[in-house]
C-alpha cells in the first residue's frame, strides 16, 4: 500500500514533468511561428503574379534583375489616411535607397481599380513602382495584416525586417508630434552597412487589409 507521502510526492513530480513539457512545447510552437515568419520561400514568391498601376502585364517581384540585395514590400491602401500621412517619408527613403534597394508598394486586394492607383500615385507623387496583390497571395502569404506595414527582405527572401514605418503612431487616434525611433531606416542602414539589425520586428499600426 502506498503511503500518503509517496502519493503526494508522486503527484508533484507527475505535475513537475507535465509543466516541462508545456514548456518545451510552447518553446517549440513560438520557434515555428518566428521561423515560418522569418524564412520565405523564393520560389513561391517569384510565381505570385502583381498588377502594375498601368494594368499592363503581370509582373513578378523575381523579374527584377538588378543587383540590388534587398527589397522593400511597402503595404498601402490608397483610402488610408495614415498611408497618404506617410507618403513623404516613403518618398525620402526612395530618394536616400532606391539605387541599392528594390522598393516596391503593395496594395492589397481588388479594392481599387488602375485608376485609383495612378491617382493616388500621382496625388502624393510616389516615384516608386505600385502594384496590385490582387488575390492577395503576396500579403497572406507574407502575412501583412495592416496599411502602412513595411517587409524588408534580403535576397534570398530571407525576412530582415517587418512592422512599423517608425514609431510616429502609437496606436489608433494616437501618435507622437515626431517620432523618436526610425525602425525602417536604422534596418536599411545596418542591412546595407553589412551590420546587425538591433530591431527587426514591431508591430505596425494602420488601416486593417480588409477581405476584398
Amino acid at each position: 500500500m502506498i503511503s500518503i507521502d509517496k502519493r503526494i510526492k508522486f503527484r508533484v513530480n507527475s505535475f513537475g514533468i507535465v509543466t516541462v513539457m508545456f514548456f518545451l512545447l510552447l518553446v517549440q510552437s513560438v520557434a515555428a511561428q518566428q521561423k515560418n515568419d522569418s524564412v520565405f520561400s523564393a520560389a513561391i514568391i517569384s510565381k505570385i503574379a502583381l498588377m502594375p498601376a498601368d494594368a499592363g502585364k503581370s509582373f513578378y517581384l523575381n523579374a527584377d534583375k538588378s543587383a540590388n540585395p534587398e527589397t522593400l514590400l511597402i503595404f498601402l491602401s490608397p483610402e488610408c489616411p495614415l498611408c497618404q500621412n506617410y507618403s513623404s517619408v516613403l518618398n525620402d527613403l526612395y530618394k536616400q535607397y532606391s539605387d541599392r534597394v528594390n522598393i516596391y508598394g503593395i496594395i492589397p486586394g481588388k479594392a481599387y481599380s488602375a485608376i485609383d492607383v495612378k491617382a493616388f500615385q500621382k496625388d502624393y507623387h510616389i516615384p516608386f513602382p505600385l502594384l496590385t496583390d490582387p488575390h492577395k497571395e503576396l500579403t497572406q502569404y507574407l502575412q501583412a495584416t495592416v496599411t502602412p506595414q513595411v517587409i524588408l527582405l534580403d535576397k534570398e527572401y530571407r525576412l530582415l525586417y517587418k512592422g512599423a514605418i517608425d514609431n510616429r503612431l502609437q496606436s489608433l487616434g494616437k501618435q507622437r508630434l515626431k517620432p523618436t525611433a526610425f525602425y525602417l531606416n536604422d534596418a536599411l542602414q545596418a542591412s546595407l552597412s553589412n551590420k546587425i539589425i538591433s530591431i527587426k520586428r514591431t508591430k505596425a499600426v494602420g488601416c486593417i487589409i480588409n477581405d476584398y
